[in-house]
């Protein structure tokens, strides 16, 4: 029982190297592809551009979500409320 225990735990530590690595490879590429066409002025602009457009589009739906589920667990509480008001009446 143990020994399966210890493979198991081993087999998730090695397959969370791997997804650290291939996240570490894949934020290298992406910081040495928009480091590279960062230094097209043209092209550098575009990228900021995009960039600021994609960093609020994600400001915002982050934003909206936590909106929606304050909504959610305020009616949520006020449900509860109106339960525990009809039962002890």
């Amino acid at each position: 029982m143990f020994k399966q225990r210890f493979f198991g735990a081993l087999a998730y530590l090695i397959a969370l190297i791997l997804l650290l690595g291939l996240f570490s490879a894949g934020c290298l590429t992406g910081y040495v592809i928009v480091t590279a066409l960062l230094s097209v002025p043209a092209v550098g602009v575009v990228v900021k551009v995009g960039i600021t457009i994609a960093v609020v589009f994600m400001v915002t739906a982050l934003l909206t979500g936590l909106a929606d589920r304050l909504y959610t667990a305020y009616h949520n509480h006020k449900r509860v409320q109106k339960d525990v008001e009809e039962e002890a009446q």
